[in-house]
């Protein structure tokens, strides 16, 4: 496809109340990023408006549009009634003069209630100036948000941050209110952008990073892999906000061109490199929901075309039944059917809940030994048993005289707990391959688990996790080193396009790149069972 202008609508620039020493801040690193991932323009908020005071951190803002033509600013805004915010009629004057075109409001972190007696006044303005408002998800609850949708009818309201797995509350709202629209950083549900455009169209649906906190390759992944049609990328990736802001329009800028996989990347073409993904789900042949949520195109035919177009070439699944659901051997009996279908393209993790087998033993050996499943699953946050129980023990033992690999998740686990026990059974077990899971997901979790990466030369660090954190891929390779790093993507729980993206357009070299996105995973396989 033709170069896509990505118009981002999720920006935040300048120092914030806590920073990550590793956290990228500065408009200058967000110019950097949108240059190397092809985004033409931003539409800015400054941090200190969030974390200190909205007036002063709109007038730092001033300086940081002007450092280039391709960042728009969106004021943060207050109640006037406490006197601490002067009210609309005065504030919106003063946007038009400095052609800010969109304002954003904090309810939950700056103390207010965005109900009619507190903000109505507010919105009725921002609706008669035809002046957007942007919110994120955490800052405000649904119920909230549909009483100014309902009230203010006229008023565009860009909701940032929706979480996946929001959908059956989040599409009955956007239903109803027509002038509700959202964006996908944080909403990576499978196939979602697929769903949104099919059921409301392209112009209500914004493309947006998250940056400085999230990728933005990411994101991008996800609008140049959309399955939908051209024009409606289009729309999604820059128009709807040029429209928005009433006909602003950014420079171009060129597509990415750091190596062969953000060139096929950026224009949603498959990825030729070697690209493995080591922590999959699966769900049951005519379903569409795990754990409550909808996981719909999670049955394996629906996920081995998707992976196809992207160009992920071998799964290792753990069906959802057996993980949240609580039937672990249902769960092995749908792998092995999977495996049967697709020989070449799927491995498993066996699945054992020692609260249902007596005898732990038995089925490790049916499953690795006999049936060949080179993956071991345990799991805390459905068993509440430590990995390093000793029901546990005859399965890591034949996990051992393998040589197989185990995912093990930190859900619910306290993370030095978890560090504690990983670090435990790495040293009792030397031939088991221990991936650490979702590894990127903060900085904070990045440091504590490389160091246990480091210590064992058999611990992997895998990444799958919706934060997508910015930077966090670069620091583990410079901690750990890229020989210790796995891309995963935890799908159909999550869509696997923005994983996709978090590493395709990490500022790593290429032979990094191959190593992480299937290098290291298939030289773990081919250790297995030997």
């Amino acid at each position: 496809m033709e170069n896509l202008l990505y118009f981002d609508s999720f920006v935040q620039v300048g120092k914030f109340g806590y920073k990550h020493r590793e956290h990228k801040w500065s408009t200058e690193h967000i110019l950097e990023e949108m240059d190397r991932c092809g985004i033409a323009g931003a539409l800015i908020t400054h941090g200190l408006a969030k974390t200190h005071s909205p007036q002063y951190g709109n007038r730092l803002l001033d300086d940081e549009l002007a450092k280039s033509p391709r960042l728009f600013g969106c004021w943060t805004i207050l109640p006037d009634h406490m006197n601490d915010f002067p009210p609309p009629e005065e504030w919106i004057d003063i946007m038009r003069e400095k052609d800010i075109r969109a304002v954003k409001i904090f309810p939950e972190s700056h103390y207010f209630t965005p109900d009619a007696r507190t903000m109505d006044h507010v919105f009725s303005a921002l609706a008669s100036a035809s002046i957007p408002l942007l919110v994120n998800a955490s800052e405000v609850t649904l119920p909230m948000l549909e009483g100014i949708l309902q009230r203010h009818s006229d008023l565009t309201v860009l909701l940032q941050g929706q979480s996946w797995s929001m959908e059956r509350k989040l599409f009955p709202l956007m239903d109803e209110c027509t002038n509700l629209c959202i964006e996908f950083s944080n909403l990576q549900s499978n196939r979602i952008v697929e769903m949104a455009y099919e059921r409301f169209g392209a112009d209500r649906l914004f493309f947006g990073s998250g940056m400085p906190m999230k990728s933005p390759g990411a994101a991008r992944a996800f609008i140049d892999y959309a399955r939908i049609p051209d024009d409606a990328k289009r729309k999604i990736a820059g128009g709807n906000l040029i429209r928005l802001l009433g006909g602003v329009l950014p420079p171009p800028a060129p597509m990415p061109d750091q190596d062969e996989v953000t060139r096929r990347a950026s224009r949603g073409l498959p990825i030729t490199i070697p690209v493995l993904d080591s922590h999959t789900h699966l769900i049951e042949e005519g379903g569409g929901t795990g754990s409550g949520f909808p996981m719909l195109y999670g049955g394996i035919e629906d996920m081995v075309d998707l992976y196809r177009s992207i160009g992920i070439q071998k799964m290792c699944i753990a069906p959802w039944v057996g993980i949240n659901g609580g039937d672990s051997e249902s769960a092995n009996a749908i792998s092995e059917k999977t495996i049967r279908q697709y020989p070449d393209m799927v491995e498993a993790f066996a699945l054992i809940d020692p609260n249902y087998t007596e005898n732990v033993e038995k089925e490790a050996r049916i499953w690795h030994q006999e049936k060949k499943f080179k993956g071991i699953k345990p799991y805390y946050y459905l068993s509440r048993r430590r990995y390093t129980d000793p029901v546990y023990a005859p399965w890591w033992r034949t996990g051992n005289e393998l040589r197989l690999f185990s995912l093990v998740d930190p859900g619910l686990i306290n993370d030095s707990d978890y560090v504690e026990q990983i670090d435990e059974l790495a040293t009792t077990y030397p031939d088991v391959n221990f991936f650490m899971d979702h590894a990127g997901r903060t900085f904070e979790v990045a440091e504590l688990y490389a160091q246990v990466a480091k210590k064992h030369n058999n611990v992997t660090l895998q990444l799958t996790y919706t934060s997508v954190t910015l930077g966090v891929i670069e620091y583990l390779v410079r901690e750990a080193g890229a020989d210790k790093i796995l891309f995963g993507t935890d799908s159909p729980m999550r869509d696997p396009r923005p994983q996709v993206g978090w590493l395709a357009y990490a500022n790593l070299s290429l032979e990094n790149k191959k190593k992480i996105f299937g290098g290291n995973y298939q030289r773990i396989l081919n250790r297995c069972l030997i």
